[in-house]
């Protein structure tokens, strides 16, 4: 059962928008309502209208080798990112993205001709420079980004401004797509806001375009096709080079993977490239979870995810509080408890690590583990339980102005 359910009871309509759709609790698109209600007349207009898109993060099961054609395994996280767009009539781009901590700026506005836009947008290179100037205000990197991207690589011609509203509860830099689900929510939005025909595959290219050639984040293309593609419960197989969808498979209704945080947190390179998972071994996991799940088949796909951790110190990718939390649900595994394995996701060198185990069992071992964390080095771990639709299945939003 996904955490979250049809809302029952409640109002449909923002103050100001009636929506095309009512979405699902638990999707943080309600939340978005919200914020959008609380914008009106400060950032959005009450008589124009608004459109929503959504992309979840992922539990990156097994990477892949990029560069070998290797095969990546991606459930997409309940945590997603949620972008809005409203068209301006001049050629101004604000963006708000709420910040509880300080750590970075929450508005921001440039002129679309800052951009080269609409008729020559500026070189990758010098969008990347006009970005990194000052850290505070990278993050607009992932949403000004989508403009260049789609004007230089589909030939768009912006000649109107936009209001875009971002948030997003996907943890950053612990290896579950933050960036990319960013990107991927922001890209869709704009496409349907500007009226864009854009198929999955260019939104999941663009988004690495993005993120590489543009904020500086290597993380490769698993990210933005998860993000685009997946679906809720289900591990996405995709081919890493070239980018390919390959099918999914539904994760079994008696196991569960859950992710743990680990607290460390991960530089901003690397990317797919230097994932050391086999790809014989991804494929193997993928079989066995289409095959009835016998007691050793079970305690297979454990030893795949050991096996696959085990290889990130021995390519020099090791952490040692992953290293910590993997070596715990091995004890566990060995005392009896309903949990198989577990491996660091990502290219390793911190970030989070993916346990699997028994459906509704495993998060009670999570939780165990989690308080065996915070004893050893003080850290609140975020725990990722559930799955939720990437954006081509959630589809798009859009809030019609209530008077209309």
């Amino acid at each position: 059962m996904l955490p979250y359910a049809r809302a029952r009871g409640r109002n449909p309509f923002v103050k100001h928008f009636v929506p095309s759709s009512t979405p699902a609790e638990g999707l943080g698109v309600m939340l978005l309502f919200e914020l959008i209600d609380e914008a009106v007349p400060a950032f959005f207009r009450p008589d124009r209208t608004i459109r929503i898109a959504r992309a979840p993060g992922r539990l990156d099961v097994f990477g892949g080798a990029a560069f070998a054609g290797g095969l990546g395994l991606q459930l997409p996280t309940a945590e997603a990112a949620c972008a809005a767009v409203q068209l301006r009539d001049d050629t101004l781009v604000r963006l708000w993205s709420p910040c509880r901590d300080g750590s970075r700026t929450q508005l921001l506005s440039m002129q679309l001709g800052d951009l080269g836009l609409p008729d020559a947008p500026i070189p990758y290179d010098e969008a990347r420079a006009l970005f990194a100037a000052d850290p505070r205000d990278h993050w607009a990197a992932h949403l000004l980004g989508c403009f260049v991207v789609l004007a230089r690589e589909h030939a768009v011609r912006f000649e109107r401004g936009a209001e875009v509203l971002l948030h997003s509860d996907v943890p950053e830099r612990v290896g579950v797509g933050a960036s990319a689900a960013v990107q991927v929510a922001a890209m869709r939005a704009l496409a349907d806001a500007y009226g864009l025909t854009l198929t999955g595959r260019d939104v999941a290219l663009g988004s690495e375009i993005v993120d590489g050639a543009i904020a500086g984040i290597a993380d490769g293309v698993s990210g933005p096709v998860t993000a685009t593609f997946a679906e809720a419960e289900e591990l996405l197989a995709v081919r890493l080079q070239p980018c390919e969808v390959e099918g999914s498979v539904a994760v079994p209704t008696d196991l569960e993977f859950v992710g743990l945080d680990s607290g460390v947190r991960r530089s901003d390179d690397g990317g797919d490239s230097g994932v050391p998972d086999d790809g014989d071994r991804a494929a193997r996991f993928l079989w066995l979870l289409r095959q009835e799940l016998t007691p050793d088949r079970r305690a297979e796909l454990g030893d795949l995810l050991f096996a696959a951790h085990a290889d990130y110190a021995a390519q020099g990718r090791g952490e040692p509080v992953a290293d910590f939390l993997v070596e715990r649900v091995r004890q566990r595994r060995a005392a009896g408890a309903p949990v198989y394995g577990a491996k660091m996701m990502g290219r390793g060198g911190g970030g989070a690590v993916v346990l699997l185990g028994d459906r509704g069992k495993v998060w009670y071992e999570a939780l165990r583990i989690k308080k065996a964390l915070h004893e050893h080095t003080g850290h609140s771990a975020h725990v990722f339980r559930w799955s939720s639709p990437g954006a081509l299945s959630f589809g798009g939003i859009e809030l019609r102005p209530k008077d209309a």
